[in-house]
């Protein structure tokens, strides 16, 4: 049995009238994301929270080994600017994605609220401090022991391979 010419008339017109709204909502949600992403100053926390890993990681690689020169910190450098630059493109092109998959408009707008708040001005500003002093705790506090039991691991799997 088949609709009738008026029943998909109606369908047609529906589908004409939801799909623009609902890409407009789209739109504006993601425009909104974006939003979010300014105020919460994400360009400048990347900036600072790279350019404060690298001191940490090379005195982690200078107590490690000491001839660690120049040269090695001009790497580190050069590789944190690449990651920075992909960092930056995920950015643009996917968290906006996965933000929309995830929040709400409702939960982005609360967060834009908070984030432009004096409390979230400060988590802002403190956030590169923070993760600065997390990096530096970790690698002098946990990445000796983590690299040790690597090297063990490594140690023993080469152990029982010549067995």
């Amino acid at each position: 049995m088949n609709p009738k010419p008026n029943e998909n008339k109606k369908v047609v017109l529906v589908l004409m009238i939801c799909i623009p709204s609902l890409m407009c909502y789209s739109q504006k949600k993601q425009e909104s994301i974006k939003e979010l992403f300014h105020v919460m100053q994400l360009d400048s926390i990347m900036d600072k929270t790279f350019s404060s890993m690298i001191p940490a990681i090379m005195s982690q690689m200078k107590s490690e080994d000491p001839s660690v020169n120049a040269r090695a910190n001009e790497m580190m450098t050069t590789t944190m600017q690449s990651a920075k630059v992909m960092v930056k493109k995920m950015m643009d092109e996917d968290m906006v994605t996965v933000y929309d998959k995830y929040f709400s408009q409702n939960e982005i707008n609360d967060y834009i609220t908070f984030y432009k708040s004096k409390s979230g001005q400060k988590f802002i500003k403190m956030t590169p401090e923070i993760s600065k002093d997390l990096m530096t705790i970790m690698m002098q506090k946990y990445m000796p022991e983590f690299q040790k039991t690597i090297k063990e691991k490594v140690d023993e799997m080469k152990n029982t391979e010549k067995k």
